[in-house]
């Protein structure tokens, strides 16, 4: 047989094309094989092995589509250098060899299916888990990480609230993470990520599957701890009742701060900022149809302008806005560190000290641990030498303290902190309830949207003993500041004085 004849007899596979073709899809199916007992075998979640397998299929489906298309183009090769035509693909059973190349082909099909589907079953998976969100892109979602891992959502996974369930929002979710991928390859990614979401599902769709805005709720009761930055760390106790409110009862019947939820009235609003913390116009419309419009007094727009502005409903995301993401202040976090006693209130000015310390700016995690220890151990070193000598172990517990709480609440590199984040939950440190509840925001007949603090909340007790309770359960208690022990009775804004950083001392 001369070597044309045997050219013409090899099978068309028998190309570089169809090589690669064929080296692909093996490398595929025992890369796929590999990374599903490396998925047994391995302890804790892996958030790359998502990226992996889709990785192998495509080398697969890359294979699959070489293979055909090599054997194709030798065929046309042949077929121009013998001047004949391709012969006829014909398939005899009784020759001995053919039945067995039918089952060879049938077999391969159903194990490439197969191994395709638990490809994408295990793609799926890896990319709904919680670690594939967090941890993947670990420079830019670390500070969400690290805050959904201390949040009260942290068993409930990301998709939960960020996707929710049906086909279509999974797919627009992994379109829109398709765009973020790119903008972390070529690093054009905003630091900080900018909030609120705007392709986020509505909260009825994700927040209410666990939270029933219809059901009756009432009064919650608060206590808080709040320590002044004086050489004793002055406590100041405040305990209140919250008034939630609900519907199923006459008392409490579309009042409270779940006033806002549609129960008894919707509310709709004109946000001039993209952040959405200066409300420049509301509307509010009640059961019988009555409707009352309120224009914010310091901020001076034109119809022309308010119309080319989104009016959104609101809804839970508009308070509840950092429900799984919150970055506590350093005022808020040492408060908490000195009322649970992670740090010992014992220490003389510890907590304008740890403030101070927590709020300056460091470049870097690295920077920020040291200078941490060596600004608060200079400051007992001249001004206290005899705690640093007496006290030393509680000096070295609170200023690693002091450490993890600025690991757990601020990310220079992403420029994540509570001041690009702020909590519209309260109005203490940014403006939250006043946004809306303004003596500013007022109506065509002069009413103004800011009523009374007892609308939404009691005060109880405050002070140094808050057990003892003898209060009108109608108004409450006036707040008293605890710094000057002033009574604050009229509407002021908190945050002409608290930011949450140290130039509340200043």
């Amino acid at each position: 047989m001369t070597d044309s004849e045997g050219q013409r007899r090899a099978g068309y596979h028998r190309n570089w094309l169809t090589i690669i073709g064929t080296a692909l899809i093996f490398l595929g199916v025992a890369g796929g094989i590999v990374l599903f007992l490396v998925e047994v075998l391995a302890k804790g979640a892996a958030p790359y092995l998502g990226i992996n397998y889709l990785l192998f299929m495509g080398l697969l489906v890359v294979g699959f589509i070489l293979v055909p298309a090599g054997m194709l183009r030798e065929g046309r090769r042949r077929r121009r250098h013998e001047g004949g035509e391709l012969r006829e693909l014909r398939l005899d059973l009784a020759k001995a060899t053919h039945p067995y190349a039918i089952l060879s082909l049938v077999a391969s099909f159903f194990a490439v299916v197969l191994l395709v589907g638990i490809g994408t079953y295990r793609s799926y998976q890896a990319t709904e888990s919680s670690s594939f969100c967090g941890q993947v892109c670990h420079t830019v979602m670390e500070p969400e990480w690290t805050a959904y891992h201390r949040s009260s959502h942290a068993r409930v996974a990301c998709v939960e609230c960020h996707i929710g369930s049906g086909a279509g929002w999974y797919v627009r979710s992994k379109l829109s993470g398709l765009r973020q991928i790119w903008a972390v390859a070529i690093n054009s990614y905003p630091r900080p990520i900018p909030t609120p979401i705007r392709d986020l599902r509505p909260a009825r769709e994700t927040c209410e599957e666990c939270h029933w805005r219809r059901k009756f709720t009432g009064y919650k009761e608060n206590v808080r701890s709040y320590f002044l930055g004086d050489e004793e760390n002055t406590r100041h106790d405040l305990r209140m009742l919250v008034k939630i409110g609900g519907e199923k009862t006459a008392f409490l019947k579309g009042s409270g701060i779940h006033y806002h939820m549609m129960i008894a009235r919707q509310v709709e609003y004109i946000a001039r900022d993209e952040r959405r913390q200066e409300i420049a116009w509301l509307r509010v419309t009640r059961a019988d149809g009555s409707v009352t419009e309120y224009r914010n007094e310091d901020y001076e727009m034109s119809d022309e302008e308010l119309a080319g502005l989104e009016v959104r409903t609101m809804d839970c995301m508009d308070c509840h806005n950092r429900p799984a993401h919150q970055f506590p202040s350093p005022v808020e976090s040492i408060n908490a560190a000195l009322a649970e006693e992670r740090i010992s209130a014992e220490l003389p000015y510890i907590k304008l000290e740890a403030v101070k310390a927590l709020d300056n700016g460091w470049a870097s995690p690295s920077d920020a641990a040291t200078g941490i220890a060596n600004e608060i151990r200079g400051f007992y070193a001249r001004e206290y030498p005899e705690v640093v000598r007496k006290r030393s172990d509680e000096l070295t517990r609170a200023i690693q303290e002091i450490q993890t709480i600025y690991s757990n609440t601020m990310f220079p590199t992403m420029k994540a902190k509570w001041s690009a984040y702020p909590n519209n939950i309260g109005h203490i440190e940014s403006p939250g309830c006043f946004r809306c509840h303004t003596d500013a925001m007022v109506s065509e007949d002069g009413d103004s949207v800011f009523t009374e603090c007892s609308e939404c909340h009691l005060i109880l007790a405050q002070g140094e003993s808050i057990q003892q309770v003898n209060v009108n359960l109608e108004t409450g208690l006036d707040f008293v500041h605890p710094d000057d022990y002033e009574t604050m009775d009229e509407y002021e804004e908190c945050t002409d004085c608290h930011t949450g950083g140290a130039d509340v001392y200043e």
